[in-house]
């Protein structure tokens, strides 16, 4: 019922590479793995896309397309071999929708939300709205759901390349906000659709492969943290001053706090992964977070009816705005400060390789 419903509705843009068929075929995602590839390369569809294809015939003629990266999704993409792995929604009792509970620091924030939750109030609403608004915030939990996979993929990655603890320990943190944020969407969807929603099995064969790659690493933050989770928490904030119910407002105030962690976990690899490689690295982040600004900030293609905005939902237009002016007044400016830092330190490093060892 639900898997079949489930679009980006022209918030979620998908970056994808686009090479050239051979022999009149486009080989197959595994053939073409991404390695090496920088997120941000290709063209932005900003409609629901099947798999690996953004032509959706793998025996097409056309030009191929493979998925590399998704800019404005709510959560980190969890992304294998380009393909966005995402668990189907399933009707019935489930934890995932269940009242929330909450280590101490976060636990009277957590009981508010559920005693808002149970005084909220769909009657007033048509059945078409209170269906619309249970499949995007279903959706919205779906993303979230994944986001817990990318993180714990991240995580290892980190191990991989050696980074700090400081970086390994943030990591983690952000997989269990991402727990809390795909329960209180459920929550929501849930109340709205009147009846309990849940999750089936995530597939994450393959997906925890060629983790030790500093610059994939680097470009695949870029494009999903430092510029995915900036817009994800600045578009959160912005759709709770617009909320109605109480619980709508909790939930996503909730989670622009945590992505805009999330996001400064982004910067902060991003900043430790230049001082690492270097002058070339650096280079190839100012690329990267210009095309996924572009991508980010392109006028939206939408599909399908908009939900009414006090539930959680700006219109794209909006949204489209609002990505403008993050693009102008944050992302650019803070992008430009990393590298110039990193191209500093590369000078020094430089210089300090010229100087004789013994005077």
């Amino acid at each position: 019922m639900y898997e079949d419903d489930f679009g980006y509705h022209g918030q979620c843009c998908d970056i994808t590479l686009c090479t050239a068929p051979v022999n009149g075929v486009c080989p197959g995602a595994a053939e073409v793995v991404l390695k090496g590839r920088p997120p941000g390369s290709g063209e932005c569809e900003c409609e629901p896309l099947r798999g690996p294809y953004a032509n959706e015939n793998e025996g097409s003629a056309e030009s191929c397309c493979y998925l590399v990266g998704s800019i404005g999704c709510d959560g980190r993409p969890l992304l294998v071999q380009g393909k966005p792995r995402l668990a189907d929604v399933r009707e019935g009792p489930s934890a995932w929708s269940s009242p929330l509970d909450a280590p101490a620091e976060r636990s009277q924030g957590l009981r508010d939300f559920n005693a808002a939750l149970h005084e909220l109030d769909t009657a007033d609403l048509p059945a078409e709205v209170r269906a619309l608004l249970a499949r995007r915030w279903a959706e919205r939990g779906r993303n979230e759901h994944a986001s817990v996979a990318s993180f714990a993929r991240f995580s290892m990655a980190l191990m991989a390349l050696g980074a700090p603890p400081a970086l390994v320990e943030a990591a983690h943190l952000a997989a269990l906000d991402e727990v809390r944020h795909a329960r209180l969407a459920m929550s929501l969807a849930s109340a709205y659709g009147g009846e309990p929603l849940g999750f089936g099995p995530l597939a994450v064969d393959g997906a925890f492969e060629d983790l030790g790659s500093l610059t994939a690493a680097t470009l695949a933050t870029v494009v999903e943290g430092c510029v995915g989770e900036t817009l994800a928490a600045i578009e959160a904030a912005a759709a709770a001053q617009e909320a109605g119910p109480r619980a709508v407002r909790l939930a996503l105030l909730e989670i622009a706090e945590d992505e805009m962690r999330h996001a400064e976990l982004g910067w902060a690899f991003v900043r430790w992964a230049i001082g690492t490689g270097g002058a070339a690295l650096a280079a190839e982040v100012a690329t990267t977070l210009e095309k996924a600004l572009q991508i980010a900030c392109k006028e939206p293609t939408v599909t399908g009816e908009e939900p009414p905005r006090e539930h959680g939902f700006l219109p794209a237009e909006e949204v489209t705005t609002l990505r403008r002016q993050a693009a102008a007044q944050v992302l650019r400016p803070a992008g430009e400060a990393l590298v110039e830092q990193g191209r500093g330190h590369a000078a020094r490093f430089r210089r300090r390789s010229t100087q004789p060892l013994v005077s």
